[in-house]
Parts: C-alpha cells; sequence; structure tokens
C-alpha cells in the first residue's frame, strides 16, 4: 500500500506543477514574445537498493523548458515597436540583475536617461552587449540588421538620419540547448565539465536575426488550449485523490485482518 500511496503522491507533486506552468502561461497570455511554459517534460529517476532505497522509479519534471513557436505578428505601426522574423532574440540585461539572457519581447521605450528598455524595463543591449543609450531625436528607426538611425532633435529637417547603435541579436546554433531560468529569462543550458561542475555559456550577439520594425509578436500561448489542459489536471488530481483513500482503506483492511481477536 505503501508504493500505491507514494506513487499517487509523486504523481500529485507533477500535476501541481504542470497546475502552476498553466497559471504562468495564462498570466502571460498578452505579454508581447512570451514562449509558452512547457508543462510535460519529465524524466525518470530509478532508486536500488544499492543506495539503502527500496526500489521503485519516480518521475522528476526537468523545468525551464519552453515552446519555440512564434508568436503571431501584430502590426503597430510604432517605430518602437519591433519583432524577430522566425528564429532569433534579442539580447537584454534583466532589470532584477543576474547574467545577461534572450528575448523575443519588441515593446521598446526609454526612459528619462535615454536608455532603450523593453516593456518589462530590461536593458536591450547592442552588437557588443553593452546598454543602449538614444540621444534625443526627432524620429527614430530600426532597420531589419538592427541598425537604430535616429534624426536628432534641433537638427537641420532635411538631414541624413544618423546611426546611434545596433541591437545585438543572435541565433544560436541547433546544438546549444536553451531553459528558462528561475527568474523567467531564457538562457542557454549550463554544461558540465570534467569535475560534474555546471559551467556558464556566455551569451553572445552574431546579429544572425532579421528585425521587423512596427511589428509586435504577440506572446505564443493558447489560452483556449491552457484552460483545457488545467481541467483535464484537475480531474487527474481528483482521481490520485481518491487513489490515496483506496489505498488507506486497503491497508487499514489487511491490518483489521491481521489483527488477533479479542485485540
Amino acid at each position: 500500500m505503501d508504493r500505491m500511496a507514494q506513487t499517487a503522491l509523486n504523481s500529485l507533486k507533477m500535476l501541481m506543477e504542470n497546475q502552476t506552468a498553466i497559471a504562468h502561461n495564462l498570466a502571460n497570455v498578452n505579454t508581447p514574445g512570451f514562449k509558452q511554459d512547457v508543462a510535460t517534460d519529465f524524466s525518470s529517476i530509478f532508486l536500488d537498493r544499492q543506495n539503502g532505497i527500496e526500489p521503485r522509479i519516480v518521475s522528476a519534471r526537468n523545468t525551464g523548458g519552453f515552446s519555440v513557436e512564434q508568436g503571431q505578428l501584430e502590426n503597430t505601426k510604432n517605430n518602437l515597436d519591433v519583432a524577430i522574423k522566425n528564429d532569433g532574440y534579442f539580447i537584454i540585461q534583466p532589470m532584477n540583475g543576474g547574467s545577461i539572457a534572450f528575448s523575443r519581447r519588441g515593446d521598446l521605450q526609454i526612459n528619462e536617461n535615454g536608455e532603450l528598455l523593453d516593456g518589462a524595463g530590461n536593458q536591450m543591449l547592442d552588437a557588443g552587449l553593452q546598454a543602449i543609450e538614444i540621444p534625443a531625436f526627432r524620429s527614430i528607426n530600426i532597420s531589419p540588421e538592427g541598425q537604430i538611425f535616429i534624426k536628432p532633435l534641433g537638427g537641420e529637417v532635411d538631414a541624413e538620419p544618423v546611426e546611434v547603435a545596433v541591437l545585438g541579436t543572435s541565433i544560436p546554433d541547433e546544438e546549444v540547448q536553451l531553459k528558462k531560468s528561475l527568474d523567467g529569462h531564457i538562457r542557454i543550458l549550463p554544461l558540465q565539465n570534467e569535475d560534474g561542475e555546471e559551467e556558464e555559456v556566455p551569451i553572445e550577439a552574431n546579429q544572425q536575426a532579421r528585425i521587423i520594425s512596427g511589428f509586435l509578436e504577440k506572446s505564443n500561448v493558447n489560452s483556449v488550449d491552457e484552460m483545457v489542459n488545467s481541467l483535464e489536471n484537475q480531474r487527474k488530481f481528483e482521481m490520485h485523490i481518491k487513489f490515496i483513500q483506496m489505498a488507506e482503506e486497503l491497508d487499514s483492511a489487511g491490518a483489521s485482518l491481521l489483527r488477533l481477536p479479542g485485540m
């Protein structure tokens, strides 16, 4: 009976983590460039007697998986809205610290210090992985290669646009594995060295992504599918609770059979 209960409890833990991922997806349906968290990326762990543990297999969720499917492109006609066509990522410095990361979010804005940020307040980095600062301008345009051109404020009206920065972009190699870190940003999966220790792989700008100006990539989350998955998870959760209750009843019945008369 112990194995029945342990199996059910392990499955309940996985269902709770799935429900957390579904809730996170639903909360970001309207977040530009958001990539759907994948809630069904599991692996198995075999526990054996050599480690002093009763033999059994338990499941463990590999966190950090996400869908790379491109979200729908929305025409905003705003020169500070940009999207990446097909593969590739912008490179950002998260506002809450941590190492630099990849992003598909392109709702750009300029703060009072002239720093170029995305809609979440993360710093957009250039091709040299430095923060981008934009001087005061009359007009601004961003080329498919990421070049940022402005007509400076106070300059001649018919003057040629001036290049002030280049948006850093990257298309990682096929063998590079990406995952979402605990802060929700996309980074390269660390590699393990000969000593079994994790080594971070630095992000580099290769400027291979193609940018579309005046468009925003919407979230690739399908809210209907997520709601269906949520209801299915709830049904599975209830089924496993009943399974645990059944194991408890069987355990009680077995114990009563083994009880001596008059005890």
